[in-house]
């Protein structure tokens, strides 16, 4: 058995602490926006509670990783991002809880269930476990998941049971302040307590580092491409065909070049690789040798486009402009989603 793979005994506590907790049926009395914490005693870092369910639907509690995975869900919650936006699942940095149907309910986990002996039975009664990473399809979870969503489990049963007594706990009593259940060792076991804390600094988003641009190749492309009055559209965006790398299935990005007036597709390129910002720069190289043109300006919605492409439509003296939306992009993402 792999480091990585919770045992029999870990599984076995899990799912214990997910019948608790369904036993309770806390969206009947909790709302999506009472979001409370709780503070992971082995790793200093907090996970943020969202009990899902209210309206009847989709039964869940969902635990957001950090500073990072709330900031996700109140994207969601500020309208930023809509819930049936594909960028959703891209983005999102939790550990979910669901409660399925038994035919929703995949190989893998029933495997285990049957191992430990377990039973389910009715509506939205089978617990499924997933991993949300940005960038990664759902996944199974991995000992440190497992570990820490008991945990969250047990303290989340246990808010939701004094909520239940009248215990009247303010989830947000200030501006960036939540109500999180913190631990303290004493003896070799956690004696819990409540306390309202601020979110930690979000930690920087770690970049690939830039290759150095080819300056005799980007000379020859200013000797050979002709400037013309083209103005073209660039994005990066990922798609729902999730390939492997390692031992986790990831979502590939695909870069798109279009032609801002005519709406025409000028490229299109599934990056293979974690290098995908130097593929990218390569594909627009790449296109601009093989039509001799170089375009007047070159139009970005997002910042990380803007950053991966600056250096070398500096060089090029392209100008590159950032704008709220690139109407003809977002027609070309729908259409290659669904065709995918």
């Amino acid at each position: 058995m792999k480091q990585t793979e919770p045992s029999l005994k870990e599984w076995k506590a899990l799912y214990d602490a997910a019948a608790r907790f369904r036993k309770l049926e806390p969206w009947k009395f909790m709302k999506e926006t009472d979001i409370f914490g709780v503070l992971d005693p082995h790793t200093g870092e907090t996970g943020y509670c969202c009990i899902m369910g209210e309206l009847g639907e989709l039964l869940a509690i969902a635990v957001y990783n950090g500073t990072e995975g709330l900031q996700s869900y109140q994207k969601i919650q500020k309208g930023l991002i809509q819930p049936g936006d594909p960028e959703v699942i891209y983005m999102q940095s939790c550990l979910m809880l669901t409660f399925e149907n038994r035919q929703s309910v995949q190989e893998e986990d029933r495997e285990i269930i049957k191992e430990l002996g377990l039973r389910f039975r009715g509506k939205n009664a089978w617990p499924v476990f997933r991993s949300y990473r940005p960038g990664y399809f759902p996944w199974f979870l991995d000992r440190a998941e497992v570990l820490f969503m008991t945990i969250a489990l047990e303290q989340a049963t246990d808010v939701c049971l004094r909520i239940l007594q009248g215990d009247p706990i303010d989830f947000s009593p200030k501006r960036n302040r939540f109500f999180v259940r913190k631990a303290e060792e004493k003896n070799g076991a956690f004696s819990w307590s409540d306390a309202w804390m601020e979110p930690s600094p979000p930690r920087e988003k770690a970049r690939s580092v830039k290759a150095p641009l080819d300056e005799i190749r980007i000379q020859r492309l200013k000797k050979t491409a002709e400037p013309v009055t083209a103005v073209w559209e660039a994005d990066f965006f990922h798609i729902p065909t999730p390939v492997l790398q390692g031992e986790r299935p990831v979502f590939p990005y695909a870069i798109i070049i279009m032609d801002h007036d005519t709406g025409s597709i000028l490229d299109l390129h599934i990056a293979g690789g974690k290098d995908y910002e130097k593929e990218f720069v390569e594909r627009l190289l790449s296109y601009i040798e093989q039509t001799s043109s170089l375009p007047l300006e070159i139009l970005v919605r997002k910042e990380e486009v803007a950053e991966v492409f600056e250096q070398c439509t500096a060089h090029l003296n392209i100008k590159l402009s950032k704008v709220r939306r690139l109407l003809n992009i977002e027609h070309a993402q729908r259409d290659l989603e669904e065709n995918l």
